[in-house]
């Protein structure tokens, strides 16, 4: 049996959470929200893939309502709310080779869309992409996953 090498098998890498919060007008646009993606990885470090990150978009849920009546969305720290909570959420669960690629990430975006019950938006759901981290080793000791 192979010995493991530390220095080649670091520990894993705590993982990077990622809150985005988006505004209708983002959410129900597939076009939008994809374009809205492309612009996040290019900040998380990587034009075209997600880094690394676990990334939560969610819908901007508050509101303040002023003195003429206008809706204007409330900034607000998440400091003392560091877990999203999401309202209906989807998780999607990202090998490295897809979430190492902005076009497949796009095209797994729309998919999405399309599965969640709207081919142009993505009808209300909060969406998690998860990077995979799970593998499954065989008694050959082959990797999975």
């Amino acid at each position: 049996m192979a010995k493991l090498d530390p220095e080649l098998n670091p520990q894993p890498l705590p993982p990077r959470s990622v809150r985005i919060t988006i505004p209708a007008a983002v959410a129900y646009n597939l076009e939008a929200f994809q374009n809205s993606i492309a612009s996040l990885v290019e900040r998380l470090g990587c034009r075209p893939c997600f880094s690394g990150a676990d990334c939560t978009f969610l819908h901007e849920r508050d509101w303040v309502i002023d003195e003429k009546l206008e809706t204007h969305a409330l900034a607000r720290s998440f400091a003392q709310e560091p877990n999203p909570q999401p309202w209906r959420s989807a998780t999607a669960t990202l090998p490295s080779k897809v979430a190492n690629n902005l076009d497949q990430i796009k095209s797994v975006v729309a998919t999405i869309a399309g599965k969640l019950g709207c081919d142009p938006c993505c009808s209300g759901f909060d969406i998690l992409f998860r990077q995979e981290l799970d593998f499954v080793v065989n008694e050959a000791g082959q990797v999975r996953g």
